[in-house]
């Protein structure tokens, strides 16, 4: 045995932040909350719950970058969705394995190639994308290639949903966490772990087992949150037909009930797995020496502003779970509700410093620890986070914001539309903030951060004294 900790890192896609019930902003019914995770919520009780977490570049690729290097996009070349293949310096898996740690992903990666394991010893893949992988294989053989995870007949990328046609057993969701259990049953006892159980779920298709899609078919969910700056920023991209993978669309109530109702169905469905890999870590004796971190790539809009899936700025999207259990022996405040602005980079950092690995100077991101141990209120930490994307789904969808505890303000690098939300009051973002007097000062202060940040920016989006647009025939990042 070690006294280093392991490491059980959870993780989904496309999960919005207020979509665990622990969130603040988590939907409500009868003054509690909608989306039922008790299995994550109880992690906060020996933890913490960070609830200003974003992602750095709201879309998978992007990402998953940022996270495995503790880099921003810019840093790791990567502002927007790419197919470059991944060679990174100093990846997390590496960096401790090379520490003595047993490192296994199971689930997905979306690294590049599929197979590139970039520090991981071991891996069983679920990508959810069109190569093969070890669930597609699985299920084939199980069915005698009768049947697949998406034979269902709804895409990968699509608004419209419907319970699952495979048993529960057979789900992916099932599957990732059976393959996660062989792994603890037959890991090295000699060495801590550090292992990623990577879901594909609740991204799309948005199809929990039939069970977890009664749980909320007759609930009264949420309506999307509808901005009056969002009719004209827009309106004018609705399709009068759209596609099922559509980005912006004007669906019906009943389509848009139905589609969150298959996405919370996935998330509680990944809730009762993870439990499942609590249980394990506890009968086997582990799960006191075990940090766990439960945290998404990003989130989805479903239908937020008239707009679906992700890239954007908005809460919906760049908004994520992030949730910490620290080991029993760990001295750290527990049971806290952290306000202070954090990113998918600051993980890295964070599961360096809890195993006591160095950090290398490629490394941008913070330990979060520095947040729960000693001074919770850390002064030097920042004070507010910056994201990006480049354009995707149109030439005039890109985005950068700057987001502090309160404020948010997000600039469109192609049309050089501005807008502020105080995301404290309204975290649904429905009313802009930009062209209020009273909050030019704090308009004026965000662009004078945003244009300092981008000064060295490869797209060129400041010259050091002003943000420089770039108009929609500007290349892609």
């Amino acid at each position: 045995m070690t006294d280093r900790p392991n490491v059980l890192f959870v993780m989904t896609d496309q999960h919005r932040g207020d979509a665990i019930g622990a969130d603040p902003a988590c939907p409500t019914d009868d003054g509690y909350s909608i989306v039922h995770t008790p299995n994550v919520d109880q992690l906060v009780g020996d933890g913490a719950l960070f609830s200003r977490a974003y992602t750095p570049a709201p879309s998978s690729i992007p990402a998953r970058r940022c996270l495995w290097t503790g880099q921003t996009p810019a840093t790791n070349g990567c502002t927007n969705w790419t197919t470059d293949d991944w060679e990174f310096e100093n990846p997390l898996p590496r960096l401790l394995r090379d520490a003595g740690y047993q490192t296994r992903l199971t689930g997905k990666t979306h690294s590049l190639p599929q197979r590139n394991h970039f520090g991981f010893e071991q891996m069983e893949l679920h990508a959810g994308l069109t190569d093969p992988d070890d669930y597609s294989e699985w299920i084939d053989g199980r069915s005698d290639g009768e049947y697949g995870e998406i034979s269902h007949g709804i895409g990968r990328n699509s608004w419209d949903p419907r319970p699952s046609h495979l048993d529960e057993h057979e789900h992916p969701t099932n599957w990732t966490t059976n393959r996660a259990l062989e792994f603890f049953e037959t890991r090295d006892p000699t060495r801590p772990f550090f292992h990623c159980v990577s879901y594909v779920r609740p991204h799309q298709p948005f199809d929990p087992p039939q069970r977890y899609w009664d749980m909320y078919a007759e609930r009264d969910l949420p309506v999307p949150y509808e901005g009056e700056w969002s009719e004209d920023t827009y309106r004018e991209y609705v399709p009068e037909y759209p596609k099922t993978s559509a980005w912006c669309a004007d669906l019906s109530p009943t389509t848009i009930r139905r589609a969150r109702t298959g996405y919370y169905g996935s998330i509680t469905h990944v809730d009762h797995q993870v439990n499942r890999l609590l249980r394990k870590l506890s009968r086997i004796g582990e799960l006191a020496d075990t940090l766990v971190v439960f945290a998404s790539d990003h989130g989805d809009m479903l239908g937020d502003h008239l707009l679906w899936r992700k890239t954007y700025a908005y809460e919906g999207s760049a908004r994520i779970p992030l949730v910490v259990r620290f080991p029993d022996e760990m001295a750290v405040e527990r049971g806290r509700v952290v306000d202070r602005p954090v990113g998918l980079e600051d993980l890295m950092p964070t599961f360096l410093d809890a195993a006591g690995v160095d950090i290398p100077d490629t490394v941008e991101g913070r330990s979060l620890l520095t947040l729960v141990t000693g001074d919770s209120d850390d002064p030097d930490w920042r004070d507010c986070y910056h994201g990006e994307h480049g354009p995707i789904y149109h030439d005039e969808n890109a985005t950068q914001y700057l987001v502090g505890e309160r404020y948010k303000y997000v600039w469109n690098p192609v049309i050089d539309d501005e807008l502020l939300f105080d995301v404290r009051a309204d975290p649904g973002e429905e009313v802009d903030l930009s062209d209020d007097s009273e909050y030019d000062e704090t308009v004026e202060s965000f662009r004078e951060r945003l244009i300092e940040r981008l000064a060295d920016h490869p797209e060129g989006y400041s010259d050091g004294e002003a943000l420089q647009p770039r108009g929609a025939d500007r290349p892609s990042a």
